[in-house]
């Protein structure tokens, strides 16, 4: 009989914070859509019970899922490299997982803002960008096993980004989401991040293959 190894169990956990992350990213966007969209038509299934409840409830899961999300992506690497329990597919999942997280709520934005084109196009760039990479790094000869040495810029993009695709609930939050100010300075960061995004997409795709 097989006892019972507690740092097996442990070296698995970094791996089970970046699904948890993918899976927030995921309820959490289609939550903050779904809050939006019945708060227009204030139309809710009837199982939900008050449409009130129901529409507050689900932004808070949005805002609450995205906090820990945001939050997981530091602490599976954290724990990953604390506990020696870096795994190639960890290093496969957790940027997928940050993507998702990024894209997923920024879609929503360019869908709660009707599109416009000062949105949609970082957006769009972005997600073409990360669906390409993800679509290169999947079929690489290496498979999901390939080192990928992550850059500083790189770093700081996906920093910015979660700031990015974060700050629309926090102007929510605070009640300053109709602040001219406000969105003008937030298009201009979603540009930038757009722009760092890109770049770092194509340094990725001039490396050398090994």
């Amino acid at each position: 009989m097989t006892g019972f190894n507690a740092e097996a169990i442990t070296r698995q956990v970094p791996n089970a914070l970046t699904i948890l992350r993918s899976l927030l990213a995921v309820a959490g966007a289609m939550a903050l859509w779904y809050s939006y969209s019945w708060s227009r038509t204030f139309e809710t299934p009837h199982w939900m019970g008050d449409p009130d409840l129901a529409i507050s409830g689900l932004a808070g899961f949005a805002v609450g899922a995205f906090v820990v999300a945001a939050l997981t992506d530091w602490l599976d690497g954290y724990l990953a490299r604390r506990w020696s329990a870096e795994s190639p597919l960890g290093a496969f999942l957790d940027p997928i997982a940050d993507k998702l997280l990024v894209n997923g709520y920024l879609l929503v934005y360019v869908l709660i803002l009707d599109a416009p084109a000062q949105v949609m196009v970082p957006v769009v760039a972005m997600i073409l960008r990360d669906v390409a990479i993800t679509l290169i790094r999947w079929s690489s000869p290496k498979g999901l096993g390939e080192a990928v040495r992550v850059s500083l810029t790189a770093k700081l993009k996906t920093a910015l980004a979660i700031i990015v695709a974060g700050f629309p609930l926090l102007a929510f939050v605070l009640g300053i989401q109709n602040n001219g100010t406000v969105l003008f300075g937030w298009v201009g960061a979603l540009w930038l991040v757009s722009a760092m995004t890109l770049m770092t997409g194509l340094d990725y795709m001039r490396r050398p293959a090994n």
